[in-house]
Order: structure tokens, then C-alpha cells, then sequence
């Protein structure tokens, strides 16, 4: 098993999401696991990567990652949920919402909102602007699944406590 991390990872995902961007799935569990990790599941059609954060409370969290040998329509529970990926925004559109002094941020959530359920996720390129999403928080266990799961869940706690001590010399 190749664990991943940071711009190593998300070059990985990446690469694979652009081979294929229909029905990905990123779900994320609130409870907190191995000194306060959360886990992650990103799954497409075609394969499952389990993930560690060390907080969803920061814009910039660590994350390290493998990809583990599961059934990806294990983490297929709503059938209705919008799909992950890129999706295109009108600009002119966004614009107009963003500087409307009266309309705000409610207009701008029906926007994401109607963006989200009437296009498909697409590859992204330089030229255009994206939203990306949605990620599914869910109070569920989503490493649970069998025993190889569990273990592959602690190994990459363990190299994510490891990651934290090397940058942070006082951390636990």
C-alpha cells in the first residue's frame, strides 16, 4: 500500500478524476478518530482512496491518502446526492449576484445551489472558473467496512502523526 500526501495526493485524485469525471463521490466523517483525525472516502466508479485530515476546520488541512482495495458501490448510499466534481460558473452570472447589494448571498446560494443539480462535472481548464463539490459530511463510520479498512485507516493515522511531528516539534 503507497500512501500519498498533500500535492502528491491531490495530483493523484487529479489525474484520475480527469480520466473519468462522472459519479465521483467525497464523503467526509465528523467524528473524529485517532487523536481527533477525521476520515475521508473518495470513491469513483472505478476505485475507492481512504483519507486522513487532520482538521476540516482549516482552509489548508493536511491530508495523506491510499487507495484501498474495496467495492466502490460500498459508498454508493444515496442515490439522488450530487455527484463530486468541477463545475463550470458563469461568470457574468456570479458577478452579477456577488455586486447586487440586495440580493446577496441569497441569490448566490440558489446559484451553487441550481449549478449543482442542472450541470455535469467536467475537466477543468485554466481559461475557465469552477466550483468544485459538494463534500458530504456524514456522522457515519466510513471505515468500518471490513478489516483491512480499519488497518489501513491506522497506518495512515500513524503517518499522519508522524507527518505532524516532523513539522511541529511540540506536537503529542
Amino acid at each position: 500500500m503507497e500512501i500519498l500526501e498533500g500535492n502528491t495526493l491531490a495530483k493523484c485524485l487529479f489525474e484520475k478524476y480527469s480520466a473519468n469525471s462522472d459519479q465521483w463521490k467525497f464523503q467526509i466523517s465528523v467524528q473524529e478518530k485517532h487523536n481527533s483525525f477525521f476520515d475521508a472516502i473518495v470513491s469513483s466508479p472505478d476505485e475507492v482512496w481512504q483519507l486522513k485530515i487532520d482538521s476540516i476546520y482549516k482552509p489548508a488541512p493536511l491530508i495523506i491518502g491510499a487507495k484501498v482495495d474495496l467495492e466502490p458501490t460500498k459508498f454508493r448510499s444515496d442515490v439522488d446526492q450530487v455527484s463530486f466534481g468541477y463545475r463550470r460558473l458563469d461568470t457574468i452570472k456570479l458577478e452579477k449576484i456577488l455586486t447586487d447589494p440586495n440580493g446577496g448571498m441569497r441569490d448566490l446560494n440558489m446559484y451553487l445551489g441550481s449549478l449543482l443539480r442542472s450541470t455535469s462535472p467536467e475537466i477543468p481548464k485554466p481559461e475557465n472558473n469552477y466550483a468544485y463539490g459538494p463534500f458530504v459530511f456524514t456522522s457515519s463510520n466510513l471505515t468500518n467496512v471490513d478489516k483491512c479498512q480499519k488497518e489501513v485507516s491506522d497506518k495512515l493515522a500513524n503517518s499522519l502523526r508522524d507527518k505532524l511531528r516532523s513539522l511541529y516539534s511540540s506536537y503529542g
